[in-house]
């Protein structure tokens, strides 16, 4: 099976060819670690067309509002930033308010702030920060404890590493199936940082579970983590036996219409694991979302177009359901449905 290369890319018009890719996983029993053994990093060009942002969301906003307060309980005004992978810049905005300091890198950024940088991060450089962060970033690169060990290489001073991405153990007990992307090579484990850096430090557990978030010093590193490694191949089959039911409980919803609430990776990866499921297809009238950057764009792969939440209030019918990709958002999903229809629709989430 072919999955989207990258599933934060939408298009204007439904398109038949797109970029796809081979998931081939392979497990490092020591640190409960899956990769992508299939990955090719020549495929992988973020852009501004690339959005993965989340920050319309209150419920998201929360989060990164939680992120901050760690950070500021920990870090004064006068403490020196550099956020890599600081996508459209919403965090580092919201990280401006107290912290003077500050840059950012994201080749995906299409602002004019002078301290982000639209480009990568490379060995010329030199960090002068207190604070690296790394949010929703090392997942996606292939060589992660290479780029550790340049970023601990560059950093003129001994600075902390933030790192948050999603948990692996959270996936596999929710039986998250479409949270295993190509353009996320690395799954990482509360036991994975245990083994990376040495000596004590916390392993948080954010956003109901679903993200792992580590504050240490990068001088921590473990030099020797990624010696004598054996990977297992192992099969996304093997690793989420409950896919067929999983899908099989969304086909047997017995309504008129199907709404995906969520224009980006979970619902994309879901449908294309339904993609050989036609009758389902065809009952899934629109997909929505609160950005109005996706708005009116095709998902990839299944085209379906995405919708505002003010559009579906106009299409949805008392008989239709509403399937909530990332049940984090369910209750805001709910309550704006209350608020803004006459009458009550089902709604549930995938996880």
């Amino acid at each position: 099976m072919l999955y989207p290369i990258l599933t934060s890319l939408r298009y204007n018009k439904p398109r038949s060819n797109f970029n796809l890719g081979k998931i081939n996983l392979k497990y490092i029993k020591k640190y409960n670690f899956f990769y992508n053994s299939s990955f090719d990093n020549n495929k992988i060009k973020y852009n501004k067309n690339y959005n993965n942002d989340q920050s319309a969301s209150k419920v998201f906003k929360n989060h990164l509002f939680e992120v901050k307060k760690i950070i500021d309980k920990k870090f004064d005004q006068n403490t020196r930033i550099c956020e890599v992978g600081c996508g459209k810049g919403f965090f580092l905005n919201l990280l401006e308010k107290k912290y003077k300091k500050i840059v950012g890198y994201d080749t995906s950024y299409e602002g004019k702030k002078r301290n982000i940088y639209k480009r990568y991060l490379t060995i010329n450089d030199k960090i002068d920060s207190d604070l690296i962060i790394l949010r929703q970033t090392l997942e996606h690169i292939p060589n992660y404890f290479k780029f550790l060990k340049m970023l601990k290489k560059i950093s003129t001073s001994d600075p902390y590493i933030l790192i948050e991405v999603p948990d692996l153990d959270w996936i596999i007990k929710k039986q998250a199936f479409w949270d295993i992307t190509y353009e996320h090579v690395n799954y990482f484990s509360k036991k994975t940082f245990q083994k990376m850096f040495n000596g004590s430090f916390k392993i948080r557990s954010l956003f109901k579970g679903q993200y792992l978030f580590v504050l240490t010093k990068l001088s921590k590193l473990n030099l020797k983590f990624d010696k004598n490694l054996k990977p297992l191949s192992v099969s996304v089959e093997k690793i989420f036996p409950k896919i067929k039911n999983k899908i099989s409980d969304i086909e047997k919803i017995n309504r008129e219409n199907i709404f995906f609430w969520g224009g980006s990776t979970k619902t994309l990866m879901f449908l294309c694991h339904c993609n050989h499921k036609d009758k389902l297809l065809d009952k899934i009238k629109f997909i929505v979302d609160i950005d109005i950057k996706k708005q009116e764009q095709y998902l990839q792969v299944v085209n379906k177009k995405i919708i505002s939440p003010a559009k579906l209030c106009k299409y949805i019918k008392k008989n239709d359901t509403v399937v909530i990709s990332n049940s984090n958002y369910l209750k805001e999903v709910k309550k704006y449905l209350q608020t803004n229809l006459k009458f009550k629709v089902k709604c549930l989430g995938l996880d």
